[in-house]
């Protein structure tokens, strides 16, 4: 599988530190584009480093305990599941200029387990690519740093809670509770999310490639419309 690569991506100023940010619905494919988006863009760099905003996930006990609370719809799933406060550490250290030039973190999520165990040493390079992939990740961004690009990945709502139960079908989760957290939490949260931003390019997932779409973000704002109109849990 290859991407193409559109004009845009050759304005990167090589002397300074350039964010892409990749985002998207819930299982929606951001990690495998930045993995095609990678192999594309060594041909012209190769510092280029991943980072993933699941590290900064709260263990998936504390997420369930969450949802098993929440009685109404909530729109700020940022601040509900994530440990911002260690994210902006990172980002301020790739920022920075230091002299210290690396940094570890502790404590990170471990989607293997759901616990967060893992430790993460990271290096500081001055001019390094740094594609950023995840939900929300363009409020993590404001007031830090302006992305270069900033990429949205579409998906069916209905794939995307497929996916979703899917990928925790061996971690003795409730699909109760996914569906829950998806449509009380999830969808209310990033619809208003996604009514902030603009986005450069729109990407679709079909029949093993990315295709380019135009509108991406009202398409996907509507199919959240959508299926929250027609199924209430």
């Amino acid at each position: 599988m290859k991407l193409k690569l559109p004009k845009i991506f050759s304005n990167f100023n090589k002397k300074n530190i350039n964010f892409i940010t990749i985002d998207g619905i819930t299982c929606s494919g951001k990690s495998k584009l930045t993995n095609l988006l990678i192999k594309s863009l060594k041909k012209k760099n190769n510092n280029i480093q991943i980072l993933s905003k699941d590290l900064f996930l709260k263990t998936r006990q504390k997420r369930i305990d969450i949802t098993k609370k929440i009685k109404k719809n909530h729109t700020n799933q940022n601040e509900l599941h994530y440990d911002l406060r260690k994210l902006k550490i990172l980002l301020k250290f790739f920022l920075e200029p230091k002299k210290k030039r690396n940094l570890r973190l502790f404590n990170l999520y471990n989607r293997k387990n759901g616990k967060n165990d893992l430790s993460i040493k990271f290096k500081f390079r001055p001019n390094n690519l740094i594609i950023f992939e995840g939900i929300y990740v363009n409020d993590d961004l404001r007031g830090i740093v302006k992305p270069k690009i900033k990429i949205l990945v579409v998906e069916t709502v209905h794939n995307s809670l497929y996916r979703k139960i899917d990928r925790i079908r061996d971690k003795k989760i409730s699909i109760q509770n996914v569906i829950k957290e998806f449509t009380k939490i999830h969808l209310f949260s990033y619809k208003k999310y996604l009514l902030k931003h603009k986005y450069d390019l729109d990407f679709k997932f079909e029949v093993y490639k990315f295709l380019r779409m135009k509108n991406g973000k009202a398409r996907q704002v509507n199919l959240i419309k959508e299926f929250l109109s027609k199924h209430s849990f």
